[in-house]
């Protein structure tokens, strides 16, 4: 007897994993509607469970009392309540309940309910694999990258002592493994000229840079020909905008005209 109740239960739990629907929830209420019984399962046991008066709440086994997998069941034929879900490690699960009519089924309805941080985790587990120097690529090319926020922007980053050259940053790339910028700079003397040496590029206080690409490494001065370029960095995902120190040098011209 005990064999056959053992089976009974998991025919019931590989049922429900095969058919559940999956809610993820976070700060704000998630709305589920229950015409009927319905089974909630959490991913921790239930600890507490407030405003819940317009329905009866019990474990689904009644035999073997889990308070990961409830039971839901309507007390009347209509309204909404916004109840709260207190599980054992604190974690909060607020569902709005609505009861709406349905057609009643021979199967009670399943959820999996589960922090939406569990879904931010999947996903990025899911995300194609990008090396670093197909992710520069993307960047020279201006593509969207799966996986990473793109932001086009319009704010000036410091040149430190060197007055003679603008430096705005115009598009940043954010993900889970690098952090990527496009700062496009601009000569503004029409005398001087000045290098970029791109594999001095660093950041304040640690080695984030990972690598850097810069399109003309020596601006010339305006109306003599480049005196604008872009500079890509590829750095680690906590690599700040505001910590980078460009490796921009004015070139000193030798006797002879020559630099």
């Amino acid at each position: 007897m005990r064999n056959i109740l053992y089976l009974t239960i998991l025919s019931i739990m590989v049922s429900f994993s095969a058919s559940a629907k999956e809610v993820y929830y976070g700060t704000a209420p998630e709305l589920v509607k229950i015409s009927q019984e319905t089974i909630f399962r959490f991913h921790k046991q239930v600890r507490t469970i407030s405003q819940a008066q317009r329905f009866e709440i019990k474990p689904a086994d009644p035999n073997d009392p889990d308070y990961s997998v409830l039971s839901i069941r309507p007390r009347f034929s209509k309204g909404t309540s916004k109840v709260a879900f207190v599980l054992s490690d604190g974690t909060i699960a607020t569902i709005k309940l609505r009861i709406v009519k349905g057609r009643k089924s021979s199967s009670e309805p399943f959820y999996d309910l589960k922090p939406k941080s569990m879904l931010i985790d999947r996903t990025e587990k899911n995300l194609p694999v990008i090396t670093v120097m197909d992710f520069m690529k993307s960047m020279d090319r201006d593509d969207n990258i799966v996986g990473y926020k793109r932001k086009v922007s319009d704010s000036w980053v410091s040149t430190g002592l060197i007055k003679g050259v603008k430096a705005k940053l115009i598009r940043t790339y954010t993900g889970k493994d690098y952090k990527g910028f496009v700062i496009e700079l601009k000569n503004r003397y029409r005398t001087k000229k000045y290098k970029i040496e791109a594999d001095k590029l660093k950041f304040k206080g640690a080695s984030l840079a990972i690598i850097t690409l810069v399109d003309s490494d020596l601006l010339l001065p305006k109306s003599k020909g480049v005196h604008k370029t872009l500079l890509k960095v590829v750095a680690k995902p906590s690599a700040s905008i505001d910590d980078l120190v460009l490796p921009i040098s004015v070139v000193i011209e030798k006797k002879g005209g020559k630099s």
